[in-house]
């Protein structure tokens, strides 16, 4: 990938940033979440949308799409190589969901607009990073929570799962930091649940064809 090109997809992110909205969500009306991830088979990548009702605490709904990746994995671009498949498996789903759980980082970005901030604003719809490992930022204690924070400002959770296993939990779009901890305290480790069906469901249709 050619400097140049990186360089413009960076410039790209910095606009976006500026219209990624942080605002109270209304945790008790999210009653549909929308798991999305993504898996790769060479040049093609399988984004998998997960519906999950929050009351039957089961899958109601399961969509993919499956494409070529022409971007290859940069570290803070990968907004560039998956959200196009995510959205284009969001838009399959019959069900709007109240809120997006994506493979990703939100705030917790040094452009302050990873994945998660990014598919959310193009979806127009409120959206959350859940994240295996801490790209840019910081830990802190208070209060017996562990908060994420990036570039001096409290952007995200620390969420723990199966074996203590640490889930970074950042605001993505029209979603804060008290609606995030609402969010974990009221649904716990099934936060997680919508995200580990998408990434089963990415990986079958790749292994299918």
């Amino acid at each position: 990938m050619a400097s140049h090109l990186a360089e413009f997809f960076k410039r790209v992110q910095l606009l976006l940033a500026g219209q990624v909205r942080v605002t109270q969500l209304d945790v008790g009306g999210v009653e549909m979440l929308c798991g999305l991830d993504v898996s790769y088979s060479g040049e093609e990548g399988a984004a998998a949308a997960v519906l999950w009702s929050r009351a039957k605490k089961q899958v109601v709904e399961t969509v993919t799409f499956r494409g070529e990746v022409p971007f290859p994995y940069i570290p803070g671009l990968l907004y560039a190589r998956e959200a196009p498949l995510m959205l284009a498996a969001i838009k399959q789903l019959t069900t709007r969901p109240q809120l997006l759980l994506v493979d990703g980082h939100g705030l917790a970005h040094p452009r302050r607009a990873g994945l998660a901030s990014i598919v959310g604003l193009l979806a127009d719809t409120p959206s959350v990073g859940v994240a295996k490992s801490l790209l840019y930022g910081e830990t802190r204690v208070e209060g017996g929570v562990e908060y994420l924070e990036a570039g001096g400002e409290r952007v995200g959770v620390v969420l723990r799962g199966r074996g203590g296993r640490r889930y970074y939990v950042s605001v993505g779009h029209m979603v804060d930091v008290e609606s995030l901890l609402r969010l974990v305290d009221s649904m716990g480790g099934d936060l997680l649940v919508p995200l580990q069906e998408a990434h089963g469901v990415s990986k079958s249709v790749l292994k299918s064809c």
